[in-house]
Formats: C-alpha cells, sequence, structure tokens
C-alpha cells in the first residue's frame, strides 16, 4: 500500500459504516466496562447527572455509564452506529449531529469522549470548535473527560505495517504521521482471496498536552489532570493514551 495520497477533508463522513464494526470487533462493550469506569470515577458521576458521550458510536461506553448518571445521552455522525446503538440504549436519547454543532447549551453536568474522537478535522480551528461546542453544553461547573491519543508514545511505538486476519479476510494496515500537518493517518485495505475488496481510511491530528491544554483553556475548559491510561498511569511516552479531566469555568 502507498500512502502518498492525502486524506480527504471529510473522511470521516464514510468512515464510520458497515466496515467500522469489522475493523474494531476487538473495542467491544466488555472492553469498554473499564474505560467507563474509570471515566465515571474521575468525573464523579452521581444520579441526578446529565451527561453528554460526544461521538458514542455503536454505544459501547453508554451502556455502563447508564447505570452511574441520572440521564444519558449519545450524539454521534454516524447513521450506521447510532441504529446499532438504537438495538440496546433508549433511541429518544441518541441525536444524530456534527460534533462542531452540538445542540445543546448549558445542559449537562459531564461530558464524554472515548477513544480518539477528536482531532478528526483538517483546519486546527474545526477543532477548536469541537471544544468550544463542549463548553458551551456543559453547565457552568459542568465535568468533561476526553480520551485521545498520546503523541509521544505514538512517535516511539507507531507500527507501520500490520497484517491480521478476520474471519476469511485479510487486513492490511498502514500507518503514518504526517509531520507538516501533524496528523496520525490509516488505511486499512480489506483482501478476500487475495482480491482487495474495501478501503478504509482515518486521519486525526496529534497534540502534545501543553498544545491541547490551551485549547481547553481557551474554550473554556480548566484542565485537572492528565492521565496515560484508563487504570490512572501517568501521561509519560510509555502510555498510549491522552486522558484531560477538567471542568467548564
Amino acid at each position: 500500500m502507498q500512502h502518498d495520497t492525502m486524506h480527504h477533508a471529510n473522511w470521516f463522513k464514510d468512515a464510520f459504516g458497515d466496515l467500522y464494526p469489522i475493523l474494531y470487533a476487538h473495542r467491544s462493550v466488555a472492553q469498554a466496562e473499564q474505560e467507563a469506569r474509570f471515566a465515571a470515577a474521575q468525573l464523579q458521576l452521581k444520579r441526578s447527572d446529565f451527561l453528554l458521550d460526544v461521538c458514542c458510536g455503536g454505544g459501547r461506553h453508554l451502556m455502563h455509564l447508564m447505570n452511574c448518571a441520572g440521564a444519558t445521552f449519545g450524539l454521534d455522525y454516524s447513521r450506521y452506529l447510532l441504529d446499532e446503538a438504537r438495538a440496546t440504549l433508549p433511541a429518544s436519547r441518541l441525536v444524530r449531529a456534527d460534533m462542531r454543532a452540538i445542540p445543546f447549551v448549558n445542559a449537562f453536568d459531564a461530558v464524554t469522549s472515548f477513544f480518539t474522537s477528536f482531532g478528526y478535522f483538517l483546519e486546527d480551528a474545526e477543532n477548536a470548535r469541537v471544544l468550544t461546542e463542549i463548553a458551551r453544553s456543559l453547565k457552568t461547573g459542568g465535568r468533561f473527560f476526553i480520551d485521545h491519543v498520546n503523541a509521544q508514545h505514538i512517535e516511539e511505538k507507531l507500527a507501520p505495517r500490520t497484517v491480521r486476519w478476520l474471519e476469511s479476510h485479510e487486513i492490511r494496515e498502514e500507518r503514518w504521521i504526517d509531520r507538516n500537518s501533524r496528523r496520525l493517518n490509516k488505511k486499512a485495505a480489506i483482501f478476500q482471496q487475495g482480491v482487495c475488496i474495501r478501503e478504509h481510511r482515518e486521519s486525526v491530528r496529534l497534540y502534545a498536552p501543553q498544545e491541547f491544554e490551551s485549547l481547553l483553556r481557551t474554550a473554556g475548559l480548566a484542565t485537572v489532570s492528565f492521565f496515560g491510561g484508563f487504570h490512572g498511569e501517568p501521561l509519560a511516552r510509555e502510555h498510549a493514551r491522552m486522558i484531560a479531566v477538567g471542568a467548564k469555568v
């Protein structure tokens, strides 16, 4: 596979369809339980809280967070993943929307964002706008939990090429960092009997902790803690995640 083709600015509009649950089958409801439990503890969720999960996907985190907050809502752009979520979650609490235009104002006590659902947009101002929208959806003093990839860890541990099998499908994945745009890109090709039948692309902006904290502060979100993983690991190069926890000021 070659990676000399620029990712399209709207790559995310097609990336979260029926192929996505296959590529990320290991990201299960059971696997999400510890992540949701850690988020709930850091946010100090209680039964009176209203919570919004931004980019909720199929709702695997929401299924656990429902037991921690009084009312939980999910927002996603993908019709396909929202349909999956509706099979197990109250449909009235699932909203299709662009995270750059969250249709709530001063409504939530807590907002979560899991699994690197930030940094999708090619323009930095568009990514910053997402944080502004998260802040706008929170009540004053409302808390946030944003789980992003740790750029330093990726720089050192990125696997440029991997091959794996899922039933009769061979999945060839290629990952690379565009130094100019500071983006982590991924292309997956699905083969059956040696023939490529589908392709999947992803691209997210990488952030240093100080840069991310500055973006949060500009949006009116004060960072209280950074973590490197869902067991409370410190943010360090040996840990894969960059989790920011804080509150709206």
